[in-house]
């Protein structure tokens, strides 16, 4: 039910994008818009795991509870200090897209739904920007998708975000 309720979110997005400041309330609305059909907790920061990091196939995420919300406020401040990565050539976009996307991903906001609503979430970024996230790279099957999932826990791993860096750049382009 959760697949086929957020993917129809996912069109009304694609089509009518949430507008805000790609700050974290921003993100907690477009988390809330996928999943408001599924989840009483859509759009609310996860309450747990409390003073222990989260595992998740044997990748480490932020604690719940103030730790993660300064953390994630913190990234979302460094986003906006960037200007939202506006002006910036495809290389320094991509770079510094895959800084703040592998750093929100480890915080990991939401109990369910991360990956979805940071799609939406740097994907709407991207056209602010000037480029775009070919979204047809990442879909169930296609070539980039594998890459991604193990760049991005590549970045937790390793507090590194080169790796993610690689695959963006393999599906970002300018818009227009």
């Amino acid at each position: 039910m959760e697949e086929a309720a957020s993917a129809v979110r996912l069109l009304e997005l694609a089509a009518n994008p949430i507008n805000g400041q790609f700050d974290y309330d921003h993100m907690k609305a477009i988390h809330r818009h996928l999943f408001q059909d599924v989840y009483a907790w859509a759009g609310q920061e996860r309450v747990a795991p409390v003073d222990q990091w989260m595992l998740k196939e044997g990748h480490r995420y932020y604690q719940a509870g103030q730790v993660l919300t300064d953390a994630a406020e913190r990234e979302y401040a460094k986003l906006a200090a960037k200007n939202l990565l506006r002006g910036l050539d495809l290389t320094a976009f991509v770079e510094a897209l895959a800084e703040s996307w592998g750093e929100l991903n480890v915080i990991h906001s939401f109990r369910e739904g991360n990956t979805r609503t940071q799609f939406v979430f740097f994907s709407q970024l991207a056209e602010q920007a000037g480029y775009r996230i070919d979204a047809t790279q990442f879909a169930p099957g296609a070539p980039l998708r594998d890459e991604f999932v193990q760049a991005r826990f590549h970045s937790q791993d390793y507090g590194r975000n080169d790796q993610l860096a690689q695959v963006l750049r393999k599906a970002v382009v300018p818009s227009g």
